[in-house]
């Protein structure tokens, strides 16, 4: 299988926050941001895996700063590290003061997809190729949380009872 660029899969997307997509105090629903993040990632998921692919994970949400109505809203979402069957994908959100178009970071999320073949089961996923010192060091980070992620999944199952032939 022939293994791609993260430039490959990568995307972008703005919106607009509206009324709809508000609490009582007019900032963005955390709930709402998080379906934004979740599809943009998961287009970039799609892309990379050649195929659908389903969430695994969200981990590592911060909400850093708040979204009001009105604001501008950027995502920029990427591939960090995959696995044979699995990829770690990054996504920043934006907001941006339309008045002097300076961006300000207001949320990063990480999370991890499993490509999926026609019957449902886990598939095979292009390699990430890369290019760059910052490439490779996303790519160790990614592998660091990937390892944390199995970790703490392993320590979920076990406290909840739950076994795959369940």
């Amino acid at each position: 299988m022939l293994s791609k660029r993260w430039k490959d899969s990568r995307a972008e997307l703005q919106r607009i926050v509206l009324p709809e997509d508000t609490n009582v105090i007019g900032g963005l629903y955390g709930g709402r941001l998080v379906e934004w993040i979740d599809n943009i990632a998961s287009i970039v998921a799609f892309k990379h895996a050649n195929g659908p692919a389903l969430t695994g994970s969200i981990d590592s949400l911060f909400f850093l700063s708040p979204i009001r109505m009105g604001d501008i809203v950027r995502m920029e979402s990427r591939i960090n590290y995959v696995t044979r069957t699995t990829m770690e994908v990054q996504t920043d959100v934006f907001t941006e003061d339309v008045s002097t178009g300076k961006p300000r970071v207001t949320t990063q999320a990480y999370l991890t997809y499993v490509a999926i073949d026609g019957k449902g089961k886990p598939k095979e996923v292009p390699g990430l190729i890369l290019e760059t010192d910052d490439d490779r060091k996303r790519f160790k980070e990614g592998e660091a949380r990937s390892v944390a992620r199995k970790e703490t999944l392993a320590k979920v199952r076990l406290e909840s009872g739950y076994s795959k032939s369940s």
